[in-house]
Formats: structure tokens, sequence, C-alpha cells
């Protein structure tokens, strides 16, 4: 087969002074690629590096708030302790003020109806209820004593459970029992 060359010298010879140039462009071109993604990559790191530095200040402050938030919790339920601790003081003091009270309407009412010949030798309570023992120089000073007690609403379901005669010395003298509850 014949073969034949159209082209002529002049741009054969032109075409091998080009090819050098084409490549000498052509590794021009991929060494500012090369570079673009260097500094791409580079700029890439930079920035997760900031990233990452912003997010561990982050977690910082994030552990050092939960340290605080950790004491005000002590220092609430510490708090609360305190609060339970006083609540139950203050349903003390009140039971204590409560039951002062009946102590004092009892030997208020028992001193404003004891007749003047009549007195006391013993106070006791059980269970709510009250034993009352004394002497008196007549029976009829013990009747009257059950009757004023009787008028007294603070005192409930007095009843005489004992009543006699006795003689000290020369002189006759009633013991007497009481029992009675009373009303808050």
């Amino acid at each position: 087969m014949v073969r034949i060359n159209l082209i002529s010298s002049e741009q054969v010879r032109k075409k091998k002074q080009n090819r050098p140039i084409e490549i000498q462009n052509q590794l021009i071109l991929a060494s500012v690629m090369l570079s673009l993604v260097v500094l791409l990559l580079g700029s890439g790191w930079i920035l997760l590096d900031r990233k990452l530095d912003s997010l561990e200040a982050e977690k910082t402050a994030k552990l050092a708030e939960i340290e605080i938030l950790k004491a005000q919790i002590k220092e609430v339920e510490n708090y609360e302790r305190d609060k339970k601790i006083v609540a139950e003081r203050i349903a003390v003091i009140k039971q204590l003020r409560a039951n002062q009270a009946i102590p004092v309407k009892l030997l208020d009412g028992v001193s404003a109806g004891i007749p003047p010949r009549v007195w006391l030798i013993g106070m006791t309570e059980n269970a709510g209820m009250i034993d009352l023992s004394g002497r008196s120089m007549t029976n009829q000073e013990v009747v009257d004593f059950v009757a004023e007690l009787r008028k007294n609403p603070v005192f409930k379901g007095v009843s005489l459970v004992e009543s006699r005669q006795e003689k000290e010395g020369n002189v006759p003298v009633y013991t007497f029992k009481l029992t009675f509850s009373v009303s808050s």
C-alpha cells in the first residue's frame, strides 16, 4: 500500500515544535490542579480542626455546667430535707400546744367548781380518762362538787365512783373518787 504524505514539511516541523509546548502546558495545568487540591484539602483540614476545637470547648463548658447543676441539685435536696425536718418540728410544736390546753382547761374547771371545804388528794390521767380523788367535810359538799363539774362543758361523763366516811382523829371526813374525761 502506498502512502502519500499531503502534509508539508513545514507543518510537520511546527507540529514537532508544538509538542513540547503542549506537554509543558499540560504539566503546568496538572501542577495547578494538584496545588488546588492540596489547598482545598488543607483548608478542609483547618476547618475541621477549628470545629473540633470549638466542640471540645463546648464540651468543657457543658461539663462545667453539669457540675454546677449537680451542686444546685444537692443544695435543693438538702433544702427539701431541712424543710421536712422543720415541718415535722412544727407539727410536734402544734401538737404540744394542743395538748397543753387540756391540762389548763382541766385545772381551771376543777378549781372553779371546788367548794371551800373540799380538798383534792390526787389526780391521774389514763387513756383520756381523769381519776380524781379528794376529801370533804360533808357528803353534801362532794355532791355539790360533782354537780359543778357536770355543769362545766369541758368535762364529759362525770361520775362519782366512791364516797365513804372515814375518821381522822375525832373529825369525820368523806373520801371520794371521781372519773370523767376532758373535751379538747
